[in-house]
């Protein structure tokens, strides 16, 4: 984290140094991904609980400070970020499938490299702040579902993210689009629950739980000369 400040830090002042002017960016925006949560204590039980796809919407705002072709951007999104599983577990009833779902804050911090318009490419890092954590389980021993809150068993976590993409005018409208793809990987554990809901603290040895999304992300921008 502090060695991503300190080249953030370089890249602004060589910005500031050769810019010829300073413009801001204002944004609401929109972004769906596919989600995971990965723990190599779920990979290593095979077929009774294995991943399955998640698709996670987040929401809100975004501010850039542009010197010349490179920025610092700086969003705040709201919404969720789920993970799926699915397995064979005899104990249930035999096939089954489940989802953890966190509502978080997520708070993008980054570098773009592009100008106002056109192509452009950013990296940066993610805080993710949980605020609530449910489980759910499918399978035909539990009729109806029930939503469990694991809020206790998962934490905040900062993820590294890189994206690449462009942005575009609206005819003669005040406005550009900015459409973009995003990966992001948190070497940080969120710690939580396996497949079956259990904590996994209780697993031995504890392993770390990553977390990891690409995703599309849609915005319109305002520019401020």
């Amino acid at each position: 984290m502090k060695k991503l400040l300190i080249s953030m830090t370089i890249f602004c002042c060589l910005g500031v140094a050769t810019a010829q002017t300073i413009t801001a960016d204002a944004m609401v925006k929109y972004a769906y991904s596919a989600t995971g949560l990965f723990n190599k204590s779920i990979s290593d039980l095979g077929a009774s609980q294995d991943y399955d796809v998640a698709f996670s919407s987040n929401y809100g705002f975004a501010g850039n400070l542009n010197f010349g072709i490179v920025g610092v951007g700086v969003e705040l999104l709201l919404g969720d970020f789920k993970a799926a599983y699915q397995g064979d577990q005899a104990l249930l009833g035999g096939a089954y499938t489940s989802e953890v779902n966190l509502k978080t804050t997520q708070i993008p911090i980054y570098l773009r490299l592009g100008g106002s318009k056109g192509s452009f490419g950013e990296f940066g890092v993610v805080m993710h702040n949980v605020s609530a954590a449910t489980y759910i389980n499918n399978n035909s021993l539990i009729d109806p579902q029930q939503i469990i809150d694991v809020s206790n068993q998962y934490q905040n976590f900062m993820g590294y993210m890189i994206g690449v993409g462009g942005r575009f005018g609206l005819l003669d409208l005040p406005v550009m689009l900015s459409v973009s793809g995003r990966f992001m990987y948190s070497t940080a554990d969120a710690k939580g629950v396996d497949a079956l809901g259990a904590d996994l603290d209780l697993y031995n040895p504890v392993q770390k739980t990553n977390a990891a999304s690409v995703g599309l992300h849609v915005g319109l921008i305002y520019s401020i000369d």
